[in-house]
Parts: C-alpha cells; structure tokens; sequence
C-alpha cells in the first residue's frame, strides 16, 4: 500500500507531484535582497535630473527643472523571485550647491548609512560639455564616496562584523574574477556608475584631446571598479546628433544604461550584469566600459609615464597621478578646476541659506526655541547637580548620626565580638560550677 501511495505521489502531473514541486520551488527562493538605494551625484548642470528622467521614464519629452536641494522618488519592479511581490528601490538626486551636497553626504541618516551599503548604487554624473572640469568633478565625489563608505565601514568593523569584506569580495570576484586587475583595483562592495553626458558637445573635439579624456576617465573608472558610459541625446526632442547613426547610438547608449541600472539596482552585484552592448573602448566614439571589463595595460600610460610599483595603494595613485598631469597640460584651466573644489572641502565651508530664502520670522522663532532649550538644558544640569549634592549631605548626616549615637552607649564602642567573648566565658563559668 505505502509503494502504490509513494507512486501515485510522485506521478508527473498529479495534484500531489505539483504540491511537491511548488514547495521545492518556494524553498529555492531566496528571501529578498531588501529595498535598494541609489543616489545621483555631482557638480551643478551636469544633468542629473535629465538622466534620472530618462531611466525612470524613458519616452518622455519633458525637461526636468534643476534640483535644488534632495529630490526624492522611488521604483517598483515585480520581483525575479516572487512575482506577487515588488522589489522597492529608493531614489535620491542630491541637488544645489557643493557646499549643500556636502553637507547632505555627511549626514548618518541619508546618504550611504550602514542600513544602506548592502543594495546602495551611486551614480555619479560628470560633464563632458565642460570637459576641463570633468576629471576633477568625477574623482571629487568619488572621494566622498570613499569617505561616507569608510565611515559606515567602521560601524560594522568596531562590532567586530564582516560584511564589509564581504561586501568587497563580492564585488572582486562577480565583476573582476577573471581580470589581471583584480588584486590592484579598489573594491568598494557597492554599485558604482560613472556617468559622462552631453557627449553631443565633445563630439567633435580633437582626437588627442578624446583620447586623453577617455583614458583619464577610464583610469579613474577601473582603479575604482565603477562601471563607465558616455551618455548624449538625453533630451528626446534635439538631441545634438548629426546623423542617422548618432542618433541610433545615443538611443542604444541611453538602453544600455537602462538595462545596466535595472540590474544594478533590482538585481545587484549577486550577478554579473548582461548587457545588449560590448564594452567601447574607442576613444574616437561614445565610451562603455562594464566593470570588470578594462584593463591597465590597455588603458595604457602617458608619454614619459610608467607606473612601476608593485603596491596596489601606491600603483593606483602614481598612475592616477600621471593621467591628471597629461589631462591638465590638454585642457587648459583643470587644474584650477580641481584646486577650486579642494580647497572648498579644505576649508570646511557649511552649507549656508541663500539670502532670497531667509524668512525673518522663523529664523526669530528658531533662535528663541533654541534659547529655551540651551536653558532647560541648564536647568536641568543644575537640578541634576543639586540632587547630587542632598544625597551626599544626607549621607554625611547619616554617619554623624551614628558616630553621635556609638559616642553616647558604651556598648556600641565595643570591639566587634567582645559581647560573644563574655557570654562565652559566663557559659564557661556556669559549666565549671556544674
């Protein structure tokens, strides 16, 4: 009976065969990778809110108007494992002045928190119609990047947690298992996307002068393991192509970008990303290079460069170092571009209101809160320190009490045991005259 019971259950196509597969297949699936963050960064006009435009809504026509401050949306996307559930992602395009984008970058409850580093992709979007300006733009907020991860790295480390590293060889071995690089590349276990656009302005700059904006921004992309595209015609109507062929190559970079971010944000670094395009590494056209997929002895060195030390921190900075000196001789102004932004971030400059925004009336109510919470505060301070103060009196009290006490009977000056040691010697006179 149990044999004919055990067939009939295993048959193909019966109602219990079916139970039993749809219980396998939900044991399969994973648990979710949990909601995914992504953030568009980088300097004023650079075209963040046109490019997050496009990749949230891609046929439309309409030209966003420039952020000021943080633009929040979000995305949904039927799960790959659970389609009765969504995958939720959160979107923030950090807008305004260095100085705010600073300041928001800073913050423990917004920008790359520890919650956050797991499903975190960073866009950071650079412009090529202001080319002196875009190898100090992208390496700038690159390095705040670096500095907001290391600060949400060391919450995990002082626990003694090992997602950070985890997070790195994750990224080390899905995007760079098989590259020559790998142990010379900086890992930054999260999504990293370099975003060039306006490429329709650089188009028909010198060859030379391409050549070292796309090997200066492929050196920066690869050392630090971000994924690298040009990007043009983000504008549906006047785009800036030429002809029939730019036109259909802006359209495929603009989908590439879109297949590239659905991954990275719905899918993750679990997987390496499958795209329509092969990497383009020409310099004399629109740049796409996959992470993972460069290497620095195709990306080569400038004349009269050569990187040869063996340490991975001091390779990555010497070579970085060599392009930025060839890419400040072709364009003239980089450098003062780059000590301009530094020097901000040097300084220490805080994010101020501009004074069309002041409103007198909540700033005078502002300073009066602030005034009656400095006092409560001091209040409080007083409190707390004069109810230290009773108890210590009190406890002094208390100990002069008992000394008074033990001065008046005799009795209580007495050693400890001398009242056993009396009764012991009476119980030993009683027990003799027995």
């Amino acid at each position: 009976m149990n044999v004919e019971l055990n067939f009939a259950i295993k048959t193909p196509g019966t109602l219990w065969a079916k139970a039993l597969e749809q219980v396998a297949a939900t044991a399969k699936k994973p648990e979710g990778r949990g909601d995914a963050f992504v953030y568009f960064i980088g300097n004023r006009g650079s075209g963040k809110s046109t490019l997050l435009n496009r990749f949230l809504y891609p046929s439309r026509a309409e030209t966003p108007k420039p952020s000021e401050g943080v633009e929040y949306t979000y995305a949904r996307k039927p799960s790959a494992y659970d389609h009765e559930r969504k995958d939720l992602a959160h979107i923030w395009e950090l807008g305004g002045s260095q100085e705010f984008m600073e300041e928001i970058m800073s913050m423990d409850q917004l920008f790359l928190t520890f919650k956050q580093v797991t499903t975190a992709v960073v866009v950071i979007v650079v412009d090529l119609s202001d080319p002196s300006g875009a190898l100090a733009s992208a390496q700038f907020w690159l390095n705040q990047v670096k500095k907001k991860l290391a600060s949400s790295y060391e919450k995990f480390e002082k626990k003694g947690h090992q997602l950070p590293e985890q997070l790195r060889q994750r990224a080390k071995v899905k995007l760079y298992g098989s590259n020559d690089d790998k142990d010379l590349v900086w890992h930054s276990g999260i999504s990293l996307v370099i975003a060039a656009t306006k490429y329709d302005a650089f188009r028909n700059e010198d060859p030379e002068v391409k050549k070292v904006m796309a090997r200066s921004l492929r050196y920066l992309a690869h050392a630090n393991g971000a994924f690298l595209t040009y990007l043009s015609g983000l504008q549906v109507t006047g785009g800036g192509a030429t002809s029939a062929a730019e036109t259909a190559a802006e359209a495929a970079l603009l989908d590439n970008f879109s297949r590239l971010m659905n991954h990275l944000v719905f899918t993750g670094l679990e997987k390496k990303p499958s795209l329509k395009l092969n990497p383009m590494t020409d310099h004399l056209a629109p740049l796409m290079v996959p992470a993972g997929t460069d290497r620095f002895r195709d990306i080569g060195h400038p004349r009269g460069g050569h990187s040869g030390s063996q340490d991975s921190r001091s390779f990555l900075e010497q070579g970085m170092q060599e392009w930025r000196e060839m890419f400040e001789r072709t364009f003239p102004g980089a450098r003062e571009r780059e000590a301009r932004l530094n020097s901000r971030e040097e300084s220490g400059s805080k994010f101020r209101i501009p004074e069309q925004y002041n409103e007198e009336e909540i700033d005078m109510a502002r300073e009066r809160r602030l005034g009656e919470l400095e006092a409560y505060r001091r209040d409080l301070a007083a409190a707390s320190e004069a109810a230290k103060k009773k108890m210590l009196m009190a406890k002094l009290a208390q100990q002069q009490q008992q000394q008074q006490q033990q001065s008046r009977d005799p009795a209580l000056r007495r050693k400890p045991g001398a009242s056993s040691s009396v009764a012991s010697s009476s119980s030993s006179r009683q027990s003799s005259r027995a």
